[in-house]
């Protein structure tokens, strides 16, 4: 089944938000052979192993041929991890099938970069599967590139599909996440080059491990796998399951030879030292060397702190330390259904983790408020009990006081001042018809102010009538006054032998 690019592109968003967030998934690295199950798995105290043996018949090159026994082994296992007797929770596992035939090959391409790339190993990928490519997980990584003669070297792995999801789910059912699955090589690999103490990995090395599984060759070119060769025990032993000192002997140095001659074959640099790691014989082992290849061999040992790691427990610590967050891009055959089942677990992992941290953020929050309101109140009290404090509010009140008193008077000016203007157009008006009423012998009894846009209206009393018209006409001309209104209806005689009169003047055409 080919790959959802949509749910692909959503994975890596989601890797890189959790990169973000400082959240990274680890595991605990899983060794399956037909013999025995191992487990290395860190933890605050350090590495911790467990390993429990299977019945003969259980598996058979790495193939479940007793389901329930298999299920109780991994039931067994989860049950001796500190922790994990009572709970539910998911076991992420990097795994090495180590009893299954995983066929590797290396091939060289011209220097290409990006989609080019990809299509060219691709194409090289299916032409060498050694089976139908849709029957097999596979997977690559670019081991180097060569500047000089323009090429890069591509390593590239294959294994059956069905034996690796039976596998998987076998795994998934007993509690374990399948986060990677690989070579027993490429986990030795890995041990030499993060691990490795006192040998240079930049130069080429032959890595040869001997343990309970059989013997592995292994051709190591800058701390990185380029090809592994390998004999089993049951390929080894006689017809009674024994090996012999020189039947091991016989067969080894056959096989050093072959692997040296095809090393010679494909790089023109010779090979600096081989490194050597021993369950059992390591004495003939070294031997064998000496005579056949004449190079110097260094012992791969090592200890994690104070801790050391025994040579059968070099293929489970070499998967843990995959799982505990390695350099990326190497090769991973444990197929798209296994991601996809890591992935929904990682996200389930996550939301569980927010599910329990937002109510305790929450609460968090809300015992910082109460303690600093708690402690707000009684700042506050402590300062108001100050006499500092008593008589800076008694300042405060009569500077309170005074403000209010200066607005109340400010509010009084106002008022006064537009009364002051009201009484000044009123004036100029009364003294100026006043003034031109004894100018012209009148005497004004009454000025009537209506309304705002009613006429002004004057009365008064005269010697003449003719009088009466001069102070009608002297309003009339003065600038200050509009049009006058005076008719003979409104100049009656008086008892006294005088006149009375009135007038009117509209207040609107007045101009002051």
């Amino acid at each position: 089944m080919e790959p959802n690019p949509i749910m692909a592109i959503l994975k890596a968003y989601f890797q890189k938000f959790l990169s973000l967030l400082r959240i990274r998934a680890t595991a605990a690295g899983l060794e399956v052979s037909d013999q025995v199950l191992r487990m290395a798995r860190a933890d605050k105290k350090g590495w911790r192993m467990e390993a429990v043996r299977l019945a003969p018949g259980v598996l058979e090159k790495g193939r479940i041929k007793d389901a329930a026994a298999f299920a109780a082994a991994l039931e067994e296992l989860r049950m001796r991890i500190s922790g994990m007797r009572r709970k539910k929770k998911m076991i992420n596992v990097a795994v090495s099938l180590s009893s299954v035939s995983i066929y590797s090959q290396t091939f060289t391409l011209p220097m290409m970069e990006g989609k080019d790339l990809d299509k060219a190993i691709d194409l090289n990928v299916q032409m060498a599967s050694p089976v139908d490519i849709k029957q097999a997980y596979f997977g690559w990584q670019v081991l180097g590139r060569d500047e000089v003669n323009l090429r890069s070297e591509v390593s590239a792995a294959f294994v059956d599909k069905a034996t690796v999801d039976e596998m998987t789910q076998a795994l998934y059912a007993a509690g374990f996440v399948t986060v990677s699955v690989e070579s027993r090589a490429l986990a030795l690999a890995r041990i030499l080059r993060e691990e490795g103490s006192g040998i240079d990995t930049a130069k080429p090395l032959l890595l040869l491990n001997i343990d309970n599984i059989g013997i592995d060759f292994l051709i190591v070119r800058n701390g990185k796998l380029y090809f592994e060769y390998a004999n089993l025990w049951t390929e080894v032993a006689d017809e009674k399951g024994e090996v012999s000192a020189e039947r091991f002997r016989a067969m080894l140095e056959s096989s050093l030879r072959q692997v040296a001659n095809f090393y010679a074959q494909h790089w023109s640099d010779a090979l600096s030292g081989v490194v050597l790691s021993a369950a059992a014989f390591g004495d003939e082992a070294t031997a064998a060397v000496a005579d056949v290849l004449a190079l110097p061999v260094s012992p791969l040992t090592f200890a994690v702190g104070t801790q050391e790691i025994l040579p059968e427990w070099f293929v489970a610590f070499g998967c843990g330390l995959r799982g505990m967050g390695g350099k990326g891009g190497e090769i991973n055959l444990s197929g798209s259904s296994a991601m996809d089942t890591f992935y929904e677990e990682q996200m389930v992992g996550f939301l569980m983790l927010w599910q329990v941290l937002v109510p305790a953020v929450l609460l968090l929050l809300v015992a910082v408020l109460v303690v600093a309101d708690y402690f707000l109140v009684d700042t506050k009290k402590s300062i108001e009990s100050q006499p500092a404090f008593v008589q800076h509010g008694a300042a405060m009140q009569e500077a309170a006081a005074l403000e209010a008193s200066s607005t109340a008077f400010n509010q009084q000016v106002s008022l006064i001042a537009a009364a002051e203007g009201e009484i000044s157009t009123s004036y100029r008006l009364i003294a100026d018809v006043n003034g031109l009423a004894a100018a012209n012998a009148i005497t004004v009894n009454h000025i009537a102010f209506q309304a705002a846009g009613a006429p002004v209206v004057v009365s008064g009393d005269a010697r003449s009538a003719a009088s009466i018209v001069a102070f009608k006409n002297a309003l009339q001309g003065d600038s200050h006054f509009g049009a006058v209104v005076l008719s003979l209806a409104d100049i009656q005689p008086d008892n006294a032998g005088g006149y009375t009169f009135s007038l009117s003047l509209p207040l609107s055409e007045v101009k002051f």
